[in-house]
């Protein structure tokens, strides 16, 4: 069995929240985890990337954004290899695809992203990463982090978006895109009605985090869920979500 998790630790998590942000983590026993906006974990020699790393007992690849929003992607399996495939180009942040060893033996394949927030220019990034994906749909894949996007049908708490943020009027139309390329959304897979809401800073507003699979590895979905814990408040303005694979 192999869980991933996909979480969103806003700017860093530095310095006070990232003990906390840690502490989640841990709490989901997560074998591969894909951190997004691990901004600020190149200073100090790398100081919080390592310290993330001999906390959660994982290898780690922290990954280079264009923004200085870096990834990070900490794994309990071997990884075989990985690359940025999002650095210098139209990506605000950034899209890597990360190889590795499944307990099965087989290679899963992992894209972590995090797509812009306005629509424009949030498109032209998720129709790149559906051509980097492409070759990858008939293999053991999956795809996950924040695509700060909507889905059609999904409830969202409307009165608690600020007024000017790009999720109050923003069109819904980048995970219908996805899930017509052959990507499953692995949540609703599993849990067709429950909200699952991941952003907001007082209170989940929205489902903006997505663990996508391909349909050989949707196959072997056990389970997806949005992780709760006492601290998640206080850790991030997202929750972080996690699919369970029986491979």
């Amino acid at each position: 069995m192999l869980r991933l998790l996909s979480y969103n630790v806003l700017e860093g998590a530095l310095p006070d929240r990232l003990a906390r942000v840690l502490r989640v983590i841990k709490s989901a026993e997560a074998d591969v985890v894909a951190i997004q906006e691990a901004r600020y974990w190149r200073r100090n020699r790398r100081e919080a990337f390592r310290q993330a790393s001999r906390q959660l007992r994982m290898r780690g690849l922290l990954i280079r954004s264009n923004s200085g929003f870096d990834l990070a992607v900490f794994s309990r399996l071997p990884i075989l290899g990985h690359e940025n495939l999002g650095l210098d180009t139209v990506f605000l942040h950034t899209t890597a695809s990360v190889d590795l060893r499944a307990p099965s033996g087989e290679t899963l394949t992992l894209f972590a992203t995090h797509l812009r927030p306005d629509y424009p220019s949030r498109r032209r990034e998720a129709r790149l990463l559906l051509q980097w994906m492409r070759p990858y749909r008939r293999r053991l894949c999956a795809m996950c982090g924040d695509l700060n996007s909507l889905t059609a049908g999904d409830p969202v708490a409307k009165a608690h978006i600020r007024p000017e943020s790009e999720l109050g009027r923003g069109p819904q139309g980048i995970i219908a895109s996805i899930e017509r390329a052959g990507w499953v959304d692995c949540y609703r897979e599993r849990n067709p009605v429950a909200p699952g809401l991941t952003l907001g800073e007082r209170r989940r507003v929205a489902r903006v985090d997505y663990i996508f699979a391909s349909k050989p590895l949707v196959q072997k979905l056990r389970a997806c869920r949005v992780h709760r814990h006492p601290e998640l408040l206080k850790a991030s303005d997202h929750s972080p979500v996690w699919a369970e694979f029986d491979i």
